[in-house]
Protein backbone atom coordinates (compact mmCIF):
# COMPACT_ATOMS: atom_id res chain seq x y z
CA UNK A 1 0.00 0.00 0.00
CA UNK A 2 1.31 3.62 -0.91
CA UNK A 3 2.65 5.88 1.87
CA UNK A 4 3.44 9.49 2.12
CA UNK A 5 4.04 11.59 4.66
CA UNK A 6 1.34 14.15 4.40
CA UNK A 7 -1.75 13.92 2.55
CA UNK A 8 -2.81 17.72 1.50
CA UNK A 9 -6.68 18.79 1.04
CA UNK A 10 -6.98 21.81 -1.03
CA UNK A 11 -5.04 23.04 -3.17
CA UNK A 12 -5.55 26.35 -3.39
CA UNK A 13 -2.87 29.62 -2.90
CA UNK A 14 -2.29 27.59 0.79
CA UNK A 15 -2.69 24.06 -0.21
CA UNK A 16 -0.14 24.73 -3.33
CA UNK A 17 2.41 26.30 -1.24
CA UNK A 18 2.07 24.21 1.56
CA UNK A 19 2.85 21.25 -0.78
CA UNK A 20 6.02 23.01 -2.50
CA UNK A 21 7.54 23.96 0.99
CA UNK A 22 7.13 20.26 2.80
CA UNK A 23 9.16 18.96 -0.53
CA UNK A 24 11.42 21.34 -0.27
CA UNK A 25 12.38 19.79 3.60
CA UNK A 26 12.12 16.49 2.08
CA UNK A 27 8.70 15.41 3.21
CA UNK A 28 6.53 13.44 0.44
CA UNK A 29 3.09 14.92 0.43
CA UNK A 30 -0.18 14.26 -1.80
CA UNK A 31 -2.46 16.49 -2.96
CA UNK A 32 -6.28 16.22 -3.35
CA UNK A 33 -8.15 19.04 -5.21
CA UNK A 34 -10.89 20.05 -7.51
CA UNK A 35 -9.77 23.28 -9.03
CA UNK A 36 -12.70 24.59 -10.01
CA UNK A 37 -14.11 24.51 -6.33
CA UNK A 38 -11.15 26.89 -5.25
CA UNK A 39 -13.88 29.37 -4.52
CA UNK A 40 -11.54 31.94 -3.21
CA UNK A 41 -7.72 31.11 -5.18
CA UNK A 42 -9.30 31.31 -9.20
CA UNK A 43 -10.79 34.67 -8.43
CA UNK A 44 -7.94 36.23 -6.56
CA UNK A 45 -5.84 39.04 -8.13
CA UNK A 46 -2.82 37.90 -6.03
CA UNK A 47 -1.92 41.12 -4.95
CA UNK A 48 0.44 41.31 -2.03
CA UNK A 49 1.02 44.31 0.29
CA UNK A 50 2.07 44.79 4.16
CA UNK A 51 0.30 47.77 4.07
CA UNK A 52 -3.28 48.57 4.89
CA UNK A 53 -3.40 51.52 2.46
CA UNK A 54 -6.88 52.74 3.68
CA UNK A 55 -5.59 53.11 7.24
CA UNK A 56 -1.72 53.63 6.80
CA UNK A 57 -1.13 50.36 9.36
CA UNK A 58 1.41 47.38 8.78
CA UNK A 59 -0.57 43.98 8.36
CA UNK A 60 0.36 41.43 11.13
CA UNK A 61 3.61 40.17 10.88
CA UNK A 62 4.71 41.91 7.57
CA UNK A 63 8.26 42.34 7.87
CA UNK A 64 8.82 38.49 8.71
CA UNK A 65 5.94 37.50 5.11
CA UNK A 66 7.77 40.16 2.93
CA UNK A 67 11.12 38.38 3.72
CA UNK A 68 9.84 34.64 3.03
CA UNK A 69 7.60 35.83 0.12
CA UNK A 70 10.65 37.36 -1.67
CA UNK A 71 12.59 33.76 -1.50
CA UNK A 72 9.33 31.51 -1.78
CA UNK A 73 7.67 32.26 -4.87
CA UNK A 74 11.03 32.85 -6.91
CA UNK A 75 11.88 29.43 -5.65
CA UNK A 76 8.39 27.83 -6.91
CA UNK A 77 9.01 29.27 -10.19
CA UNK A 78 12.24 27.74 -11.16
CA UNK A 79 10.85 24.08 -9.62
CA UNK A 80 7.50 24.76 -12.42
CA UNK A 81 9.63 26.50 -14.98
CA UNK A 82 6.49 28.74 -15.19
CA UNK A 83 7.16 32.46 -14.96
CA UNK A 84 3.73 34.02 -12.02
CA UNK A 85 5.89 36.36 -9.65
CA UNK A 86 5.55 40.00 -11.05
CA UNK A 87 6.83 42.75 -8.65
CA UNK A 88 4.79 46.00 -9.09
CA UNK A 89 4.69 49.46 -6.63
CA UNK A 90 1.16 50.17 -5.74
CA UNK A 91 -0.15 53.63 -6.21
CA UNK A 92 -1.90 55.27 -3.40
CA UNK A 93 -3.90 58.31 -4.52
CA UNK A 94 -3.53 60.89 -1.82
CA UNK A 95 -7.60 62.48 -1.29
CA UNK A 96 -6.10 65.34 0.80
CA UNK A 97 -2.80 67.53 2.24
CA UNK A 98 -3.16 65.35 5.25
CA UNK A 99 -2.56 62.09 3.69
CA UNK A 100 0.45 63.28 1.94
CA UNK A 101 2.01 64.71 5.15
CA UNK A 102 1.34 61.04 6.87
CA UNK A 103 2.62 59.20 3.65
CA UNK A 104 6.00 61.07 3.71
CA UNK A 105 6.22 61.27 7.75
CA UNK A 106 5.92 57.40 7.80
CA UNK A 107 8.42 56.81 4.80
CA UNK A 108 10.95 58.48 6.81
CA UNK A 109 10.31 55.87 9.71
CA UNK A 110 12.43 52.39 10.05
CA UNK A 111 9.41 50.25 10.70
CA UNK A 112 8.18 52.11 7.16
CA UNK A 113 10.76 53.04 5.07
CA UNK A 114 11.15 49.61 3.28
CA UNK A 115 7.78 49.49 1.94
CA UNK A 116 7.10 53.26 0.80
CA UNK A 117 8.53 55.44 -1.79
CA UNK A 118 9.72 58.76 -0.11
CA UNK A 119 8.29 61.33 -2.50
CA UNK A 120 5.12 62.40 -4.02
CA UNK A 121 4.10 60.87 -7.37
CA UNK A 122 1.70 62.49 -9.94
CA UNK A 123 -1.52 61.38 -10.98
CA UNK A 124 -1.83 59.54 -13.75
CA UNK A 125 -4.21 60.00 -16.86
CA UNK A 126 -7.17 59.44 -16.51
CA UNK A 127 -7.42 59.57 -12.86
CA UNK A 128 -9.44 61.96 -11.15
CA UNK A 129 -7.49 63.54 -8.07
CA UNK A 130 -5.65 66.39 -7.19
CA UNK A 131 -3.66 65.53 -4.31
CA UNK A 132 -0.74 63.41 -5.59
CA UNK A 133 0.20 60.06 -4.84
CA UNK A 134 2.49 57.71 -3.64
CA UNK A 135 4.21 54.16 -4.44
CA UNK A 136 4.78 51.03 -2.43
CA UNK A 137 8.23 49.07 -2.82
CA UNK A 138 8.72 45.62 -2.43
CA UNK A 139 4.91 44.76 -3.83
CA UNK A 140 3.20 42.88 -6.41
CA UNK A 141 1.19 40.66 -7.79
CA UNK A 142 0.77 36.61 -8.26
CA UNK A 143 -0.36 34.87 -10.77
CA UNK A 144 -2.48 33.01 -9.13
CA UNK A 145 -4.35 30.30 -11.33
CA UNK A 146 -0.79 30.19 -13.06
CA UNK A 147 0.73 29.44 -10.15
CA UNK A 148 -1.62 26.40 -8.98
CA UNK A 149 -2.05 24.79 -12.40
CA UNK A 150 2.07 24.83 -12.52
CA UNK A 151 1.61 23.21 -9.00
CA UNK A 152 -0.68 20.51 -10.03
CA UNK A 153 0.72 19.64 -13.68
CA UNK A 154 4.70 19.77 -11.30
CA UNK A 155 3.08 16.83 -8.54
CA UNK A 156 1.08 15.26 -11.29
CA UNK A 157 4.52 14.17 -12.81
CA UNK A 158 5.48 12.30 -9.60
CA UNK A 159 1.59 10.81 -9.59
CA UNK A 160 1.37 13.16 -6.37
CA UNK A 161 -1.77 14.66 -7.50
CA UNK A 162 -5.44 13.49 -7.54
CA UNK A 163 -8.25 15.22 -8.97
CA UNK A 164 -10.96 14.63 -6.75
CA UNK A 165 -13.46 15.45 -4.23
CA UNK A 166 -11.93 14.32 -1.13
CA UNK A 167 -14.39 12.41 1.10
CA UNK A 168 -13.60 12.97 4.75
CA UNK A 169 -15.64 10.07 5.51
CA UNK A 170 -13.85 7.71 3.67
CA UNK A 171 -10.33 9.20 6.16
CA UNK A 172 -9.32 6.16 8.57
CA UNK A 173 -7.18 5.95 11.73
CA UNK A 174 -4.00 3.24 11.56
CA UNK A 175 -1.71 2.59 14.06
CA UNK A 176 0.93 5.37 12.35
CA UNK A 177 -1.45 7.78 11.21
CA UNK A 178 -4.50 7.81 8.58
CA UNK A 179 -5.62 5.79 5.84
CA UNK A 180 -7.62 7.42 2.73
CA UNK A 181 -8.92 4.55 0.72
CA UNK A 182 -5.50 2.51 -0.60
CA UNK A 183 -2.86 6.07 0.36
CA UNK A 184 -1.39 5.54 3.85
CA UNK A 185 0.26 8.69 5.51
CA UNK A 186 2.23 10.25 9.04
CA UNK A 187 -1.23 13.10 8.63
CA UNK A 188 -3.62 14.97 6.43
CA UNK A 189 -3.85 18.66 6.50
CA UNK A 190 -7.04 20.87 5.57
CA UNK A 191 -6.51 23.46 3.24
CA UNK A 192 -9.64 23.46 1.80
CA UNK A 193 -10.13 27.39 2.14
CA UNK A 194 -13.86 28.90 1.77
CA UNK A 195 -15.23 25.09 1.89
CA UNK A 196 -14.19 24.63 5.24
CA UNK A 197 -14.98 27.97 6.06
CA UNK A 198 -18.64 27.88 4.93
CA UNK A 199 -19.10 24.49 6.49
CA UNK A 200 -19.23 22.35 2.81
CA UNK A 201 -16.25 20.20 4.22
CA UNK A 202 -17.24 17.41 6.64
CA UNK A 203 -14.52 18.26 8.47
CA UNK A 204 -15.57 20.93 10.83
CA UNK A 205 -13.95 23.68 12.45
CA UNK A 206 -15.16 26.78 14.20
CA UNK A 207 -13.64 30.20 14.20
CA UNK A 208 -14.57 31.58 10.55
CA UNK A 209 -15.94 34.98 9.56
CA UNK A 210 -15.45 34.21 5.61
CA UNK A 211 -16.31 37.64 3.55
CA UNK A 212 -17.54 37.52 -0.37
CA UNK A 213 -15.88 39.87 -2.64
CA UNK A 214 -16.81 41.13 -5.69
CA UNK A 215 -14.67 42.37 -8.77
CA UNK A 216 -15.58 43.90 -12.22
CA UNK A 217 -13.40 43.31 -15.57
CA UNK A 218 -13.71 46.72 -17.55
CA UNK A 219 -12.48 47.78 -20.94
CA UNK A 220 -10.75 50.85 -20.89
CA UNK A 221 -10.54 52.70 -24.06
CA UNK A 222 -6.20 53.14 -23.46
CA UNK A 223 -3.95 50.51 -21.98
CA UNK A 224 -3.21 51.58 -18.14
CA UNK A 225 -0.06 50.43 -18.08
CA UNK A 226 1.55 48.64 -15.36
CA UNK A 227 -0.45 50.18 -12.90
CA UNK A 228 -2.40 49.04 -9.67
CA UNK A 229 -4.01 52.23 -8.54
CA UNK A 230 -5.59 52.52 -5.35
CA UNK A 231 -8.38 54.65 -4.23
CA UNK A 232 -10.53 53.58 -1.57
CA UNK A 233 -10.94 50.18 -4.08
CA UNK A 234 -7.93 49.00 -6.39
CA UNK A 235 -7.79 49.53 -10.26
CA UNK A 236 -5.34 46.91 -11.84
CA UNK A 237 -4.16 47.33 -15.58
CA UNK A 238 -4.38 44.06 -17.69
CA UNK A 239 -3.78 43.11 -20.69
CA UNK A 240 -5.90 44.25 -23.98
CA UNK A 241 -6.69 47.61 -22.69
CA UNK A 242 -8.58 45.73 -19.42
CA UNK A 243 -8.59 46.77 -15.80
CA UNK A 244 -9.79 45.06 -12.97
CA UNK A 245 -11.87 47.08 -10.24
CA UNK A 246 -12.89 45.56 -6.52
CA UNK A 247 -12.75 44.54 -4.00
CA UNK A 248 -16.15 44.82 -2.26
CA UNK A 249 -16.82 43.31 1.12
CA UNK A 250 -19.81 41.68 2.26
CA UNK A 251 -20.54 39.15 5.33
CA UNK A 252 -23.47 37.79 3.61
CA UNK A 253 -24.93 35.99 -0.01
CA UNK A 254 -22.19 33.73 -0.11
CA UNK A 255 -24.61 31.47 -2.79
CA UNK A 256 -25.98 34.32 -4.73
CA UNK A 257 -22.90 34.87 -6.93
CA UNK A 258 -22.39 38.38 -8.39
CA UNK A 259 -24.70 40.54 -7.03
CA UNK A 260 -26.59 44.12 -9.13
CA UNK A 261 -25.79 45.75 -5.40
CA UNK A 262 -21.96 45.17 -5.73
CA UNK A 263 -21.67 46.07 -9.52
CA UNK A 264 -23.21 49.33 -8.76
CA UNK A 265 -21.25 49.73 -6.02
CA UNK A 266 -17.93 49.58 -8.11
CA UNK A 267 -19.57 51.54 -11.02
CA UNK A 268 -20.45 54.08 -8.87
CA UNK A 269 -16.73 53.96 -7.91
CA UNK A 270 -15.54 53.67 -11.16
CA UNK A 271 -17.31 57.13 -12.51
CA UNK A 272 -15.85 59.12 -9.45
CA UNK A 273 -12.35 58.25 -10.08
CA UNK A 274 -12.06 57.49 -13.59
CA UNK A 275 -12.38 60.51 -16.30
CA UNK A 276 -12.68 58.59 -19.74
CA UNK A 277 -15.26 56.10 -21.46
CA UNK A 278 -15.31 52.44 -20.05
CA UNK A 279 -16.85 49.45 -20.67
CA UNK A 280 -18.21 46.57 -17.77
CA UNK A 281 -17.16 43.11 -19.61
CA UNK A 282 -17.01 40.85 -16.81
CA UNK A 283 -18.83 40.86 -12.98
CA UNK A 284 -17.19 37.65 -11.05
CA UNK A 285 -17.50 36.97 -6.61
CA UNK A 286 -15.48 35.02 -4.28
CA UNK A 287 -15.50 34.21 -0.65
CA UNK A 288 -12.33 34.72 1.38
CA UNK A 289 -11.98 32.44 4.42
CA UNK A 290 -11.66 34.87 7.30
CA UNK A 291 -11.76 34.63 10.76
CA UNK A 292 -13.34 36.29 13.82
CA UNK A 293 -10.12 37.73 14.94
CA UNK A 294 -8.44 37.95 11.80
CA UNK A 295 -5.44 35.61 12.44
CA UNK A 296 -5.14 32.31 10.38
CA UNK A 297 -5.94 29.00 11.65
CA UNK A 298 -2.91 26.65 12.09
CA UNK A 299 -2.52 23.36 13.63
CA UNK A 300 -3.69 19.97 14.62
CA UNK A 301 -7.22 20.00 14.94
CA UNK A 302 -8.75 20.39 17.83
CA UNK A 303 -10.64 16.98 17.79
CA UNK A 304 -9.42 14.80 15.84
CA UNK A 305 -5.99 12.70 15.48
CA UNK A 306 -3.17 13.19 13.07
CA UNK A 307 -5.58 16.01 11.18
CA UNK A 308 -4.34 19.21 11.01
CA UNK A 309 -5.74 22.67 9.62
CA UNK A 310 -3.70 25.37 7.20
CA UNK A 311 -6.59 28.28 6.84
CA UNK A 312 -8.14 31.16 7.33
CA UNK A 313 -5.65 33.80 5.69
CA UNK A 314 -8.78 36.00 4.35
CA UNK A 315 -7.89 38.48 1.40
CA UNK A 316 -3.50 38.40 2.59
CA UNK A 317 -3.46 34.53 1.54
CA UNK A 318 -0.64 35.63 -1.19
CA UNK A 319 1.54 37.84 1.15
CA UNK A 320 0.92 35.35 4.68
CA UNK A 321 0.94 32.09 2.87
CA UNK A 322 4.95 31.41 2.57
CA UNK A 323 5.80 32.09 5.87
CA UNK A 324 3.13 30.26 8.01
CA UNK A 325 3.49 27.12 5.35
CA UNK A 326 7.43 27.45 6.44
CA UNK A 327 6.29 27.80 10.28
CA UNK A 328 3.83 24.63 9.82
CA UNK A 329 6.63 22.48 7.96
CA UNK A 330 9.30 23.18 10.35
CA UNK A 331 7.16 22.24 13.13
CA UNK A 332 6.17 18.98 11.82
CA UNK A 333 9.35 17.92 10.70
CA UNK A 334 11.74 19.15 13.35
CA UNK A 335 9.40 20.33 16.20
CA UNK A 336 9.89 24.22 15.60
CA UNK A 337 6.71 26.02 17.49
CA UNK A 338 3.91 27.01 15.91
CA UNK A 339 2.51 30.73 15.76
CA UNK A 340 0.55 30.63 19.08
CA UNK A 341 -2.28 33.50 17.83
CA UNK A 342 -3.11 30.81 15.11
CA UNK A 343 -3.94 27.96 17.53
CA UNK A 344 -7.17 26.34 15.56
CA UNK A 345 -8.02 24.96 19.67
CA UNK A 346 -8.97 28.78 20.50
CA UNK A 347 -12.39 29.18 19.26
CA UNK A 348 -13.18 25.64 21.00
CA UNK A 349 -16.40 26.99 22.95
Amino acid sequence: MPYVDYIIVGGGISGSVLSYTLMKHGASIHLFDVPNENMSSKVAVGLWNPIVLKRMKKVWMADEMMEVLHEVYPDMEAWTQKPFFKPLPLRRIFDNPGEQNTWMELSDQQSFAPFLQDSIEAIPSGIIAEHGSGLTKGTGRLEVNTMMAAVREKLGETYSFTEEYFNWEALEPYSEGVQYKDLKAHAIISCEGTHLALSKSKLSQQGFSPVKGELLTVQLNRDLGKECIHQGYFMLGEEDQKASIGATYAWEGFEDGPTPKAKDELIQHMDKVWSEDYKVIDHYAGTRPATKDRRPIIGPHPLKENVWVFNGMGSRAVLMVPYLAQNMAEHLLYGVPLIKECDPARFRS
